[in-house]
């Protein structure tokens, strides 16, 4: 049984808003889940989900809440044989009136946010916090009493964290890295961890296991949306992501320290496992399959590091957020404003001028297509954009880089087909690169490949630009002009219904 809120909020900017890069939500919840939740119902987009059963029905009712651009936030409570206290929270950070709207002016927007509001606030140490109400050590450690839904028909198993903060400290510095990995329950006291190799968790433990040492780690299921957000966009190495997080919202981030690992855990958390991870060598379990954001199974299942839960740490009425992926062809899976500008940035970092736009074309997820549009300035300008946005630190799992002129919708994948279709020579056009970064949920890594820890991949860049030395003569576009026909829009869409978006 459902019941849809329709109480709205006539404004949230009392207590500072994101208003200023489109979005509407307040920074307070941005930084507390319990605000959020509150905010999500006042805006009319909290849907209530009673009873569902965490076997498969949990995840086809999110699926199905895909099919819309801006999927409702749901909260699942009364979950079936489990402890009613507990509840499972989705599409937290893809409601509307968290991320606004999806536009290249909001990439601009957000790129362009002033420096102040970017600056990192580092965490604030306290004593006690909400995620404290319950401490649960020892023989009383049991994982099992949390809801863990079984999300796709062929999941390996049940998976608690599919939006977590895995937290871990490097042993050779004070940096404390923030990632998102998926987390499946293995036992009462034993969490598998899938972390591709190369990601910033994977070189934090190892450098623990060349030491002989297992890994420090804390792993948060329900957390602050913020703490979401920076943890699932790469940040610089020896950055923090607590003070990342802290600029964003304005204030420090709250941490209490570990009483296992003394690692700063979020003082506002919802629920939280802390415990070590040890060598494979030492304890692996099998993991996965599991249901990928590319949309297929391509890990399938392999022995995996696990974490030792020696403690945990939750709210008497916990919130788990669960977000597993669903296929790129969803209008769900939303472009991330977040990525796209990382990667605007990273192009213009390494010197490329004239970039007009970043965007990621649909059905290909947030990884595997980058379309890029350029005012071209000289010869070899097309090229330049290509080769960086093939190279930089933002092009993990790429496939495909489409470069087209600035006059190109680039959030249109009709006219990007259009310029590739029409400017593009396949020939001299092209480029292909091998041996790129990819991952293990890559479905194209060959078997050979993933027998042999390879995973790199080849990359293809198109070039669906006039070619720069006879630009001037490519034939001109049949195109009303865009400000013409904004005019006639505006003049005549009350007397025209057709002419109403």
């Amino acid at each position: 049984m459902t019941e849809k809120k329709d109480e709205r909020a006539n404004a949230m900017t009392s207590k500072g808003s994101a208003q200023n890069d489109g979005r509407n939500v307040s920074l307070e919840a941005m930084a507390d889940l319990r605000v959020f939740l509150r905010e999500a119902e006042q805006a009319g987009e909290l849907v209530h989900v009673h009873g569902a059963d965490p076997e498969l029905e949990m995840g086809a009712l999110f699926e199905l809440s895909h099919e819309h651009l801006y999927p409702p936030v749901l909260l699942f409570d009364q979950v079936k044989n489990c402890a009613p206290q507990f509840r499972v929270l989705s599409n937290v950070r893809t409601a509307r009136f968290m991320v606004g709207e999806l536009t290249l002016d909001a990439v601009k927007a957000y790129r362009n946010r002033p420096k102040e509001k970017k600056a990192p606030i580092p965490p604030q140490e306290v004593n006690y916090g909400p995620v404290m109400e319950n401490v649960i050590e020892g023989d009383a450690v049991d994982v099992l009493k949390f809801p863990a839904p079984r999300w796709h028909a062929k999941d390996g198993g049940r998976y608690i964290g599919t939006e977590c903060v895995v937290i871990c400290k490097d042993p050779d510095s004070d940096w404390v890295n923030l990632g998102t990995y998926r987390v499946m329950v293995h036992d009462k006291t034993t969490l598998g961890v899938f972390i591709e190799p190369g990601k910033d968790g994977d070189a934090i433990r190892r450098k623990y296991w060349a030491k002989g040492q297992p890994c420090p780690m804390v792993i948060s299921v329900g957390q602050a949306p913020i703490l979401g957000v920076v943890a699932s966009v790469a940040a610089k190495n020896g950055e923090s992501e607590y003070a990342i997080a802290g600029g964003r919202v304005g204030r420090p981030i709250r941490t209490i320290r570990g009483k296992v690992t003394g690692l700063p855990i979020p003082a506002d958390a919802e629920l939280v496992f802390e415990g070590f991870m040890p060598a494979p060598e030492v304890d692996a379990r099998t993991e996965g399959p599991f249901g990928e954001w590319p949309g297929y199974y391509a890990s399938d299942e392999r022995p995996e590091p696990v974490l030792q839960v020696k403690a945990i740490y939750h709210r008497d009425d916990a919130i788990i957020i669960g977000q597993p992926p669903t296929m790129p062809t969803y209008p769900g899976r939303q472009i991330k404003i977040p990525r796209v500008a990382a990667l605007w940035d990273a192009i213009e970092a390494a010197g490329v001028p004239e970039i007009r736009g970043v965007w990621k074309l649909l059905g290909g997820g947030s990884r595997f297509i980058d379309v890029i549009a350029i005012k071209q300035l000289h010869p070899g300008h097309a090229k330049m954009a290509g080769l960086v946005a093939a190279g930089c630190g933002q092009s993990y799992m790429n496939r495909l880089i489409i470069i087209v002129d600035e006059d190109i919708d680039i959030t249109n994948p009709a006219e990007v087909m259009w310029a590739v279709a029409s400017r593009w020579d396949p020939k001299s056009q092209t480029d292909l690169i091998d041996g790129c970064w990819t991952g293990y949920i890559d479905p194209r890594l060959s078997p050979d490949k993933r027998a042999n820890g390879d995973i790199t991949t080849s990359r293809m860049i198109i070039y669906a630009v006039r070619p720069y030395h006879w630009r001037d003569g490519f034939p001109e576009v049949n195109m009303v002009d865009r400000d013409l026909a904004a005019q006639v829009r505006g003049k005549w869409q009350d007397q025209l219904p057709f002419l109403r978006k």
